[in-house]
């Protein structure tokens, strides 16, 4: 018996000492329309895909809409729900897809593939809404960047949850909820010297709402913000089109270059896959990439 526990500890560790995997296409889509985020809903066995239309200078308004597309990358109704202004963030929790949209964070019914409900600032004014993102007990958090908020959907009833001081966070962007914190992955931040630099990973805890960072040094222009599922995250820079591997300490390392507008991505952790929108190449793609496992 002791060769044979010997050669198991043996090997679990050199497994563990892996390095990461070399990224490899799986399958690419194209026929979007500005693809911005993807998330994956498992029990149901698709993708969702929100698409911005136009956008920018010469933008038409209400042209956006959200794609259902298969697990192996197949188009299933490339305009399953329409009416949207420039739909972003996208978090699928309780029977709903959450969109983060200019004008208000909308609540789709999965069944139905209608629009129940619209989630918009007290103030009325624009919600100018990005990223959002669902806790386990199904809260939807949405970041307001005209009012530098992030906005807690709880119990039905929707306000404001933290607020910052734009001034010196200007430009928070990727959210991801975990079980005890919010994550927060800033497009720019204040360094301490004053001068601005791209963006940290920042936490709030949702207990006292305490905020932190992953470590001090500069990562990117956060946009796409996933757990790797040992302890890291796999994040996406819209500017450069870099894709990188981020330790829970921080500490960030290039996985691939795409083109600009790599846009906010998926991985789903057994299956070792990125799923990555490239906005400005009106295009979902599929890699195969696993992160580097430590010693234990």
């Amino acid at each position: 018996m002791k060769p044979t526990s010997l050669f198991v500890v043996a090997a679990s560790v050199f497994i563990a000492a892996l390095p990461a995997t070399k990224p490899e296409l799986v399958w690419e889509t194209t026929g979007f329309s500005g693809p911005e985020s993807v998330v994956c809903d498992q029990p149901n066995g698709v993708y969702y895909v929100s698409n911005m239309g136009t956008y920018g200078e010469g933008a038409q308004p209400g042209d956006g809409f959200i794609t259902r597309m298969s697990l192996s990358g197949e188009i299933l109704d490339l305009r399953w729900v329409s009416g949207f202004e420039n739909p972003k963030g996208l978090a699928v929790a309780n029977g709903r897809l959450y969109v983060g949209d200019d004008d208000g964070m909308v609540e789709i019914d999965l069944e139905s593939a209608t629009i129940v409900s619209r989630h918009v600032p007290p103030d009325g004014g624009s919600a100018g809404f990005n990223d959002c993102t669902a806790d386990p007990d199904g809260n939807i958090y949405v970041f307001c960047s005209r009012l530098g908020a992030i906005f807690r959907l709880h119990g039905g009833e929707f306000s404001s949850w933290v607020e910052f001081d734009l001034s010196q966070t200007p430009g928070p962007n990727g959210l991801r909820a975990e079980a005890e914190r919010l994550l927060l992955g800033g497009w720019s931040f204040r360094g301490a010297d004053g001068e601005s630099e791209v963006g940290h990973i920042a936490t709030i805890r949702y207990a006292d709402k305490a905020a932190s960072r992953l470590g001090s040094s500069p990562v990117c222009h956060i946009d796409g913000l996933e757990p790797d599922g040992f302890g890291g995250y796999t994040v996406t820079d819209w500017a450069t089109g870099d894709v990188l591997h981020v330790t829970a300490e921080g500490a960030a390392t290039p996985i691939m270059k795409l083109n600009q507008g790599t846009a906010d991505h998926e991985y789903l952790i057994e299956k070792g896959l990125l799923i990555i929108p490239l906005m400005k190449d009106d295009t979902v793609r599929a890699y195969a990439w696993a992160p580097q496992r430590r010693l234990r």
